[in-house]
């Protein structure tokens, strides 16, 4: 096989490699964002505990705007 081919395929597994992290990054976001919605609307979610309701909000919002941040160094 030439060092062409060679070549070609490990970028073409670079791009795909790439591809598939950032679909499992919008993926990841798009579940935390359901999580963020019922720990901040659902009425279930005002029987956890409250400091640890207030804790978990804001761990998640970190969480999520750690992976947007990712995703925008990845695009």
């Amino acid at each position: 096989m030439s060092r062409a081919f060679v070549n070609e395929d490990s970028e073409a597994l670079v791009n795909r490699e790439a591809i598939e992290h950032e679909r499992k990054l919008r993926d990841w976001i798009r579940i935390q964002e359901k999580k963020l919605k019922y720990l901040e609307t659902d009425p279930e979610a005002e029987k956890i505990d409250q400091s640890l309701r207030a804790r978990w909000i804001k761990e998640t919002r970190e969480d999520i705007d750690r992976a947007r941040k990712q995703l925008d160094g990845v695009s």
